[in-house]
């Protein structure tokens, strides 16, 4: 199996913060590069705040220029130098975005982190890890939240929790 691309899904959580170090420890491995990808998912009407409608444009050009700034951040802590890494941030649904991006990358793998919900909270949010499974051009790593830091990774603070 040659791994030449990998595509990380991250929404700056914890658990995608640790699907990125197992993606950049398998990148190592491979040789390969790693697309961190940030998706805005944006809601189907215009948000009212304190009375206000809020313009759909507007929030899609504050939240992607948010996820920007924290893409920056999140390019600026990893540690790796041997590692091509390369960041895009869209918006769209979720689930079509990663796999179309995936599809456009060629990837030969996904490597994105779980939340682990359960019960009701997966019932009514889904999982877009588990949809990425299903309908991705390529094979899916998932880390799940209980998973232990990658090989050759130190464990950081949030991910002893």
């Amino acid at each position: 199996m040659n791994i030449h691309t990998i595509v990380v899904p991250v929404d700056f959580s914890p658990g995608a913060e640790k699907a990125f170090a197992w993606a950049l420890a398998l990148a190592e491995k491979w040789q390969a590069r790693v697309l961190l990808l940030h998706v805005v998912s944006l809601p189907i009407s215009a948000p009212v705040v304190m009375g206000v409608h809020v313009h759909l444009t507007d929030l899609e050009a504050a939240l992607l220029e948010d996820a920007k700034v924290k893409m920056r951040e999140l390019l600026a802590r990893s540690r790796s130098e041997t590692v091509q890494i390369e960041a895009k941030v869209t918006s769209g649904h979720p689930v079509a975005a990663i796999c179309r991006t995936a599809e456009q990358e060629q990837a030969d793998l996904i490597v994105i982190g779980s939340h682990g919900r359960t019960g009701l909270r997966h019932l009514l949010l889904g999982s877009v890890a588990e949809q990425v499974v299903r309908y991705a051009p390529c094979p899916v790593a998932v880390v799940g939240k209980t998973a232990r830091v990658a090989p050759g990774q130190a464990e950081s603070s949030h991910e002893r929790s």
